[in-house]
């Protein structure tokens, strides 16, 4: 059987101390190029793996950081979770990333594996309900934040954007351009994020009389179920048809545009008015450049992530997850940006 290789082993290889080697692991940053080459030779001509199940015996803290996203291909999500990658590797620590496609068991099951992985702290964007699990989690050592929600519990850190005032930014725009019959486009309200932006818009809608919010069903928020939906609309006659749309995202918005666009049946906006929401990379590139509600994704992720580093600073210090608190809650605003696809060229 063959001999385990040690880090001392490596190290002894590389002419170096065992605790260089340890930080060409964790800390790589700390050492030249020089030093980290010579180690990388060892490792390479050794075939040593490092172990970090034992790393967190020996310390007591993990190196790994869980974050949960409902949508991993959503437009939003890449760079949410490039920003808490690079904050957390700035830790000299480790991202493991799960993506629970939009089921309530599937979220809860990685909630569970990550705490059998003993996690340092979580991330997650959630589905369903999830607070009463993440406050016995911290019970048990591991930190948690929620991100684009804001908490119920005053206990629960968070990080969200006010959609609220989002949908109010976007109808407002439509209203005050003399639209009146506008469609909310929007997928299943079971999402509280969809569901604030349906309560932003209503309480526009109330506060004018002769205007009125049509609910237009779609089984998810896509540029496809942007087209199938656009396609329906178009069946229908002139009159019967809202004279501006409201896209719970962008993705619906630029879908429906091309079909719009490419049937030359529904001129954009003369006939229809489309306005998105989160102002992706590709808003301003469509065929007619789209208005959106812009909200930050980079500056959410990293705040996300440096409220995680917070809450795992408390759990590890002398009260530790001992008694009642008041945990941070940070909400970005919203912000208008309107182009042709509201008020033409």
């Amino acid at each position: 059987m063959l001999n385990k290789v040690t880090i001392r082993d490596v190290a002894e290889f590389a002419q170096v101390s065992q605790s260089t080697v340890s930080n060409y692991f964790h800390k790589p940053r700390k050492l030249s190029d020089a030093t980290r080459e010579r180690i990388r030779q060892a490792v390479d001509a050794l075939g040593f793996v490092p172990n970090d199940a034992a790393r967190m015996l020996r310390t007591g803290v993990s190196p790994v950081i869980g974050y949960v996203a409902f949508e991993l291909a959503s437009a939003t999500t890449p760079e949410v979770a490039t920003a808490i990658e690079r904050r957390v590797s700035a830790e000299d620590m480790y991202l493991l990333m799960a993506n629970d496609t939009g089921s309530r068991q599937r979220e809860r099951d990685y909630l569970q594996l990550f705490e059998q992985q003993r996690v340092s702290g979580i991330i997650i964007a959630p589905v369903g309900d999830v607070e009463a699990e993440l406050a016995r989690l911290r019970r048990r050592g591991i930190a948690s934040v929620l991100s684009a929600r804001r908490a119920v519990s005053p206990a629960q850190a968070s990080v969200s954007t006010d959609h609220v005032t989002g949908s109010r930014l976007a109808v407002e725009h439509l209203i005050g351009l003399g639209r009146r019959k506008i469609g909310f486009i929007a997928s299943s309200l079971d999402l509280r994020q969809v569901a604030d932006r349906q309560r932003g818009a209503l309480s526009v809608i109330e506060a004018v009389p002769d205007a009125t919010l049509e609910i237009i069903s779609v089984p998810e928020r896509t540029v496809e179920a942007g087209i199938a939906c656009a396609e329906h609309l178009a069946r229908r006659s002139p009159a019967d048809r809202p004279d501006a749309l409201f896209c719970v995202n962008d993705l619906l918005a630029i879908g429906i545009i091309q079909s719009f666009v490419a049937g030359r049946r529904i001129r954009i906006p003369e006939d229809i008015a489309v306005i998105g929401y989160d102002d992706i990379e590709f808003a301003q590139s469509t065929i007619v450049p789209l208005s959106t509600v812009r909200t930050p994704h980079a500056e959410l992720g990293t705040a996300a992530a440096d409220l995680l580093f917070d809450e795992i600073a408390e759990l590890r210090g002398p009260e530790g997850a001992d008694g009642e608190r008041t945990a941070p809650h940070i909400e970005f605003a919203p912000e208008l940006v309107v182009r042709a696809s509201t008020v033409g060229a």
